[in-house]
C-alpha cells in the first residue's frame, strides 16, 4: 500500500502591507513502517527526551503545546539542547523528523506537550 498519510496544508498572513498565501493543498506520502507512538508528556525546563517507543525510524510527527502560559521548544539533545522549533500556547505543528531522539524544553515552567510520531 502507498500514500497512507494525508496532510492538508495552508498558510495565510495579512498584516499591514503584508499579504501572502501558501496553499499546496492536500498531499499524500508513503509510510514504510506500521507503528506509531505518542501521548501527552509533561515537559520541564531542561531538555528532555520524548518517549519514542515502538518506532525505530521516526517519520512524520504531530506536536501541540497544551500549556496555558509558556512556550515549548522542540529540538535535539538533553545535556546540550539545540532547538529547531518553538510552539507557543495552543500552537501545533506537523513535520518530518530527521532525528531518532527528539527532545523538548519548556520556557519558565513545565508544559504538557501532546505528540504523535509515525514510523517513516
Amino acid at each position: 500500500m502507498s500514500s497512507e498519510i494525508t496532510i492538508n496544508l495552508r498558510l495565510r498572513v495579512q498584516k499591514d502591507f503584508l499579504d501572502h498565501r501558501e496553499d499546496p493543498g492536500t498531499f499524500r506520502v508513503d509510510m514504510t513502517g506500521s507503528n506509531a507512538t505518542g501521548g501527552v508528556q509533561a515537559i520541564g525546563t531542561s531538555g528532555e527526551a520524548l518517549s519514542v517507543t515502538d518506532v525505530a525510524t521516526p517519520g512524520y510527527a504531530y506536536f501541540r503545546n497544551l500549556g496555558p502560559t509558556n512556550y515549548v521548544d522542540l529540538g535535539t539533545g538533553t545535556t546540550t539542547f539545540v532547538a529547531f522549533a518553538r510552539l507557543k500556547v495552543g500552537e501545533a505543528a506537523i513535520m518530518r523528523l530527521s532525528t531518532t531522539a527528539p527532545t523538548a524544553r519548556a520556557n519558565v515552567a513545565p508544559v504538557n506537550l501532546q505528540y504523535y510520531i509515525l514510523a517513516d
